[in-house]
């Protein structure tokens, strides 16, 4: 287990960005020297840095000698240190992003590389990874095992993990009049746009003919995910593990995808919506921040931004 310490100074400095009405509870005599690990509540060790909201707070009952981000003011003095903010969760979430493991610039020996290649200096090709003539920008990282074909473009601050596919061959075809298929060629691309973060065991399918394969900012995807060709994700989509999008299919933007849902070709999921886990949506759902279930996958609510969903963050709606 890494080991990442804040002290009790050093949250307080992120605590005047993050939540300058945050609230330090009778904290007088703090001793700076210790440090405080980022911690979970599955795993609870001592001297960690939690987060707990009020519906949780007897779990405080089971932490010892650490540093805890809350909402409420606790009822009764223990072993641990409180701080009260308006979004615990949030709040160290925010502390926790200021850790970000990254590799130094580079190409590592065993990779190769296309001459017509354009790398930024500032990007890291990591072991055995294999790049097509194809544009890669400032602060990418490519982890290792990873294949990157032909007109792919990888804008800024993306990370790749190992045994990913980007740019692979679709299979689009139709039957001739003889019964013998014909192969319709894929000559497009693949565009991932800035700060997305695509994990191991990825596929991605360039687009048919003069189509690209888009995915858009900050967009997140979990392991095995497998993207069809022409498919466009919006902005800071978030697609579990497993998830499967057919051929140009369309997410709006800030959608989440359960694991292994699959969504047909040519649908659209509109804004904000949320698709459950092992669902199917075979039909498009034009209305944003609606949550769909089941196979075929129907509307169960709407407004789903009113509430949190199990296994899923809150959607997000500007006001």
């Amino acid at each position: 287990m890494k080991i990442i310490e804040f002290k009790y100074s050093q949250v307080v400095a992120l605590l005047k960005e993050i939540d300058p009405l945050f609230v330090e509870l009778d904290n007088s005599n703090i001793d700076n020297n210790i440090g405080f690990a980022l911690s979970s509540s599955k795993n609870k060790i001592e001297s960690g840095l939690y987060f707990l909201t009020n519906e949780y707070s007897s779990e405080a009952d089971t932490i010892y000698n650490s540093l805890i981000l809350v909402d409420y003011v606790p009822e009764k003095k223990d072993t641990n240190i409180y701080i009260k903010v308006k979004n615990p969760q949030l709040a160290h979430y925010k502390i926790s992003a200021r850790y970000r493991e990254k590799n130094a610039p580079g190409i590592h020996v065993t990779a190769i590389i296309s001459p017509d290649a354009q790398i930024a200096a500032s990007a890291y090709i990591g072991p055995f990874c294999i790049v097509g003539n194809c544009i890669i920008e400032d602060n990418v990282s490519l982890l290792g095992h990873i294949t990157i074909s032909d007109n792919v473009v990888i804008k800024q601050n993306t990370e790749i993990e190992a045994n990913s596919l980007i740019g692979a061959r679709g299979m689009a075809w139709i039957w001739d009049e003889d019964g013998t298929r014909v192969m319709q060629p894929q000559l497009g691309g693949v565009i991932i746009e800035e700060d997305c973060l695509l994990g191991s065991d990825i596929s991605i399918v360039r687009g048919s003919l003069s189509e690209n394969t888009i995915v858009g900012k900050g967009t997140v995807m979990a392991h095995g995910t497998k993207i069809g060709h022409g498919s466009v994700i919006g902005k800071y989509v978030h697609l579990a593990n497993n998830v499967s999008l057919a051929g140009n299919a369309q997410i709006g933007d800030r959608v989440f995808l359960g694991s292994a849902c699959v969504v047909s070709p040519n649908v659209f999921i509109a804004e904000g919506c949320i698709v459950g886990a092992g669902s199917v949506v075979n039909k498009s759902v034009h209305e944003p921040h609606s949550t769909i279930v089941g196979v075929p996958g129907k509307v169960i609510n709407k407004d789903n931004f009113e509430y949190k969903p199990k296994g899923a963050p809150k959607p997000f709606k500007n006001k």
